[in-house]
């Protein structure tokens, strides 16, 4: 047997940012939204009990530093929230599922269908409360998540659950 490694024409790759894919639901948006809110008025009970319980601070402009830090950070990760939200979007190829995220650093991750060993739906109660749901992928030689796909719909999630459990079943069957 002659071992042979011939070069591969990188140009005659499939290119996956060519793929449209589809944002997930507006809804999502919404409820990031409040959980901004639930965190931002923890942060603002911690900066009011740092600032309420220290005399020293309320004593000087100490508490101007502790109240305009909280702010800041506030501020910081609701823009973040907001940047991020238009770039997360997902696709479902042939033999693939794409995740696409990230506002200064973009990722686009994918996950192909024969690595797939498990799959399900999670929500929260606040994600339920919203009909929304969370596609979870568990792929072979990892011991976490490999894929998470917020903001589905409830109904999509299971589909889209179903329909990977089933094309990973009929592929392993058939060879």
């Amino acid at each position: 047997m002659i071992f042979t490694n011939t070069e591969v024409d990188i140009t005659a790759l499939p290119v996956a940012e060519s793929v449209d894919l589809k944002r997930v639901h507006p809804k999502y948006l919404r409820l990031l939204r409040i959980e901004w809110a639930i965190t931002a008025l923890i942060l603002a009970a911690i900066a009011g009990a740092l600032i309420y319980f220290n005399p020293a601070l309320r004593a000087t402009y100490g508490w101007t530093f502790v109240a305009g830090g909280a702010l800041v950070l506030m501020g910081i990760y609701l823009l973040l929230i907001e940047k991020r939200f238009p770039h997360m979007a997902y696709a479902v190829r042939d033999h693939d599922i794409l995740y696409q995220s990230g506002w200064i650093v973009r990722t686009l991750k994918a996950c192909p269908f024969n690595r797939v060993q498990n799959c399900s739906v999670r929500s929260g109660p606040l994600e339920r409360q919203a009909s929304l749901a969370t596609l979870v992928l568990f792929t072979a030689g990892s011991e976490g998540a490999d894929l998470r796909i917020p903001g589905l719909l409830q109904e999509e999630a299971e589909s889209l659950r179903q329909f990977i459990l089933t094309k990973i079943h009929r592929e392993r069957a058939e060879g």
